[in-house]
């Protein structure tokens, strides 16, 4: 006999848990997760937390190198096995506390294994032991996203890596080329160069990070120039081959064409939605030209009785982030429980690239502004500005603010500074309750802090900062 559910939803991640979690709480009814892979997804796995606790121990590394200067090769206080076996340790207790056990405690069924949609509308489980089928009064897609590989010769004769698969490393090497300079591109190059590797990128594109202003992505490259890494932007990689036991990689821009001989590759050049081989076919539900299932403003796809969360939906997005993911889920739940009643405005998402000053940007850019409104008031303002530069001896940095010249509302905010992850949020309110210039102004600030960043771009609309005293409220 065939199990029934209330909501059956597809996909271990944080669209997937976060819906679990709302659903189960609302008590709206019986809930299955069908997971095929680790708990958790992308994020706790091979994501944020792995990423991140690399850039960390990296910016200790750097910190002791200061500090050590030429005697830092007598202390030898790591290698790179140890590191990635840290980060192992350190998702696998995660994935316990905030997933598996997770899951015992709402008392959710878990079926591990490929769910394929059948023509009865039923979800067929597959797994390596047997084959089961459950139905859903409700379903939700949250299958996730996979790194894509482009097509270059001879690509399939070399072991290249993902951001999926680099954790799998077990050996310590010496050289590694990145390919894409996104935001996973550009925090494994900084933070592989501050361990020792010698680092290549090699971007296609003329600069990175379109999203936020150039200015600011400027900064960011001449940063990890300085720290060593060996940057190649308008360039493409045209061939890799194998050579002794290493990998020569062909790289061709303006200067010709260079070879590079490393020890791995890194694939950094986007993600695609997971679903194929789902059956969508099956249910009615349709995907759009990138593989992303189309749904409208409710996340309710082409079959009334499914959505769609997360990396998979093809709802607009200023990237891929586990918080929009997570925010989606808990969404589709309530419009699943509650009939449609909610949308969700990813205009005030802010985004950061974790580097070291980290990258954070929230809206509209200066040319965004200026396309829409016909015009912009900006200031952009540098770190070494505010005396929290002095403090923590960091000169590199800087935050631009854009205004609406017709309404004066914040428009955008973009910001390059240490531990603006910390902060940027405080920008995204600003922009979804439609501040001016004047709301920073009259709102008070910390001093001495990085987050008085914010402050002293506002104040830039009305003085010269340079003419002015460490604190003008």
């Amino acid at each position: 006999m065939t199990k029934e559910y209330d909501l059956v939803i597809i996909g271990g991640g944080a669209a997937g848990f976060s819906a679990m979690v709302k659903f189960s709480e609302a008590g709206a009814g019986k809930v299955a997760l069908v997971n095929d892979g680790l708990l958790g997804g992308t994020c706790v796995n091979v994501g944020c937390v792995p990423s991140k606790r690399l850039i960390q121990i990296a910016k200790r590394i750097n910190l002791l190198k200061r500090i050590l200067e030429n005697n830092f090769d007598k202390v030898n206080p790591y290698t790179i096995t140890a590191i990635f076996e840290d980060i192992r340790k350190l998702k696998e207790g995660m994935r316990k506390t905030k997933y598996e056990d997770v899951i015992e405690y709402y008392d959710v069924d878990l079926y591990v294994g490929k769910g394929v949609f059948t023509g009865e509308g039923e979800l067929k489980i597959k797994n390596k032991d047997d084959e089961i089928i459950i139905k859903g009064r409700k379903y939700l897609i949250a299958t996730g996203s996979s790194p894509i590989i482009p097509s270059i010769e001879g690509m399939d004769e070399v072991n290249y890596y993902t951001s999926n698969t680099i954790w799998d490393i077990n050996d310590d090497f010496n050289s590694i080329l990145i390919i894409g300079a996104g935001a996973i591109g550009l925090e494994f190059a900084q933070a592989l160069n501050r361990i020792g590797i010698n680092t290549y990128l090699v971007e296609v594109l003329d600069r990175v990070i379109t999203s936020t202003e150039p200015e600011l992505s400027s900064m960011l490259i001449e940063r990890l120039r300085n720290e060593g890494v060996n940057i190649y932007l308008k360039s493409r990689v045209s061939k890799v081959e194998k050579f002794d036991n290493k990998i020569k990689v062909s790289v061709i821009g303006h200067y010709g064409k260079k070879e590079i001989v490393v020890d791995k590759i890194l694939v950094a050049t986007g993600r695609r939605p997971n679903t194929s081989n789902l059956g969508l076919e099956n249910i009615g539900v349709d995907i759009d030209d990138r593989g992303r299932i189309i749904v409208d403003k409710h996340l309710k796809t082409t079959n009334p009785n499914v959505y769609a969360a997360g990396d998979v939906s093809g709802s607009p997005k200023p990237a891929i982030l586990e918080t929009i993911s997570a925010r989606e889920g808990a969404t589709a739940a309530l419009n699943i429980i509650e009939g449609d009643k909610y949308v969700i405005d990813n205009s005030y998402v802010p985004v950061t690239v974790f580097t070291d000053p980290e990258l954070s940007f929230v809206g509209m850019k200066e040319s965004d502004v200026i396309k829409n409104y016909g015009g912009c008031k900006c200031r952009l303002v540098t770190f070494k500005s505010l005396a929290k530069s002095g403090i923590i001896d960091e000169d590199d940095g800087a935050a631009k603010i854009v205004v609406d010249p017709n309404t004066g509302i914040i428009k955008g905010v973009h910001i390059y500074a240490p531990n603006s992850s910390d902060y940027i949020a405080e920008a995204a309110l600003m922009l979804k309750h439609k501040y001016k210039i004047e709301d920073i102004l009259d709102t008070p600030t910390i001093f001495p802090s990085a987050a008085e960043i914010i402050k002293l771009a506002a104040q830039a609309f009305i003085r010269n900062i340079g003419r002015m005293p460490c604190c003008v409220e």
